[in-house]
């Protein structure tokens, strides 16, 4: 039997056939190793590929084996896990907002549009992040920096164009609702992944490359003043930029590259705070020695601060802390403090195991991505998870009144439907990776390797 002939055989019992391409070439290859020793060892070159062809196997039980292999998988104990958070917090949550006295209408901030609205909204996230998952992330690398340049452009637009302030935060409206420019701002990091993967196998000048691609974001949420959402975006970036290199995406030598990478963020920032510092206005100077001293926790340096210490002193590892009414008063943003408020209305306990079963979702999915054989699917994966636990993390220091504000987003904490189709869209990808890890063929760069990646690749 010939190769072609045996192959296609084999492609006929695979049912998915976005798996058919991968596993083809793979018995392919495994056949032209098999047929170069054959004709090392004295045979023609037909007699050599039908020996090569004999040993693979009967192709319909090969066929049969792949099928079983190469098929899609849904991560059902994944789905079940983030469906039961999001309902454990938006109970805790609703409990907590009708126990407030009616004065305190402040917490109505808390469930925008009521509890049905806020409930209907986990619902159609749960629909959206299964959508996602279906559908085929490895497209995104083909188009993934015309489409992070014209995200910028549009999202510039839309903020300075089409969109009104609301607390401070701009929101332009698409179907009736208001939508937060920062918020989908974090969309950009699954398409820096993948605008990181084009540039595999260049030296430093596509290290450079991939540095240089992080700076139209971060220039439009400056634009924002979102200070906390460059720091998280930012951060995120690093993060991706650094597993690309310890993964050899880049010609380089990796912890040469990885010191300069966060050495060079480092001084920037530095760089940064003390231009704010000698060069801004006055309140921008004295807000920056706020949050030194918040994050230090040097006494009560701010309002937020004193409240939120008070709030936690005294909590109980069960129940409800004694003068609790009191001392949620005046916290105007529960949405932002919602852990804090957990803690001294049900328990230290609660809040803690609450963190802990976030904080271990999205372990789960950054040990996941980072296993992936598909590195495109590695890449975004990584940058999904890292952005959710590096929020997690400023979320906890900000209820602890270490940061000068609540960080203004986290996944299941937070409020607002924009926060949370993000959330969804994020845990969507992650699904949609975790779907296709054995199926989806490991897609062409975007962009083709310089010579000399070429002529080391074929060496390999």
């Amino acid at each position: 039997m010939k190769k072609e002939e045996y192959l296609n055989i084999v492609e006929e019992q695979i049912r998915c056939r976005r798996a058919r391409e991968g596993v083809r070439r793979e018995l392919a290859a495994h056949i032209d190793d098999q047929a170069e020793y054959c004709r090392s060892q004295g045979m023609d070159v037909s007699e050599a590929e039908e020996a090569a062809v004999c040993e693979m196997g009967d192709p319909v039980e090969t066929g049969n084996r792949m099928d079983e292999i190469h098929r899609p998988k849904m991560a059902w104990k994944s789905i079940a896990a983030i469906i039961l958070l999001s309902l454990v917090t938006f109970i805790l949550q609703y409990v907590l907002t009708n126990s407030m006295p009616d004065s305190l209408n402040t917490y109505s901030a808390w469930l925008p549009g009521g509890a049905s609205r806020n409930l209907l909204m986990h619902i159609a996230g749960w629909g959206v992040m299964i959508g996602i998952c279906y559908l085929d992330y490895t497209r995104i690398g083909k188009y993934a920096g015309l489409l992070m340049m014209a995200g910028c452009v549009g999202i510039w637009f839309l903020a300075e164009f089409c969109s009104m302030p609301v607390n401070g935060v701009d929101y332009f409206q698409f179907a009736g609702y208001g939508v937060s420019v920062r918020m989908v701002c974090f969309l950009f990091l699954p398409l820096y992944g993948a605008v990181l993967y084009r540039y595999r196998g260049w030296g430093y000048k596509g290290l450079f490359a991939g540095a240089l691609w992080m700076i139209p974001s971060l220039l439009i949420l400056r634009l924002e003043s979102a200070m906390m959402i460059i720091v998280i975006v930012g951060s995120t970036y690093l993060i991706m930029l650094t597993a690309a290199i310890c993964k050899g995406w880049f010609r380089v030598s990796k912890k040469p590259a990885i010191a300069g990478v966060w050495i060079g963020a480092g001084l920037l920032g530095y760089a940064g705070i003390n231009y704010f510092r000698f060069f801004g206005a006055p309140y921008q100077a004295a807000r920056l020695e706020v949050f030194k001293d918040a994050f230090f926790m040097k006494g009560g340096v701010t309002t937020t601060s004193i409240m939120m210490r008070k709030l936690l002193a005294g909590s109980r590892l069960f129940g409800t802390k004694e003068g609790f009414i009191g001392d949620a008063e005046g916290i105007m943003q529960p949405g932002e403090y919602a852990l804090s408020l957990i803690c001294a209305f049900y328990g230290i306990l609660a809040a803690v195991i609450l963190a802990a079963g976030i904080a271990l979702l999205f372990l789960h999915f950054f040990k996941m991505s980072f296993r992936q054989k598909n590195q495109l699917g590695m890449i975004m994966g990584i940058g999904c998870s890292t952005v959710f636990l590096v929020q997690l993390l400023l979320y906890i220091m900000g209820n602890l009144g270490m940061l000068l504000s609540g960080a203004s987003y986290c996944p299941f904490l937070g409020y607002g439907g924009s926060a949370a189709m993000v959330t969804y869209i994020f845990l969507g990808i992650l699904l949609s990776i975790y779907r296709y890890e054995d199926v989806a063929p490991e897609p062409e760069a975007g962009k083709a390797l310089p010579v000399y990646a070429r002529r080391e690749k074929g060496r390999g």
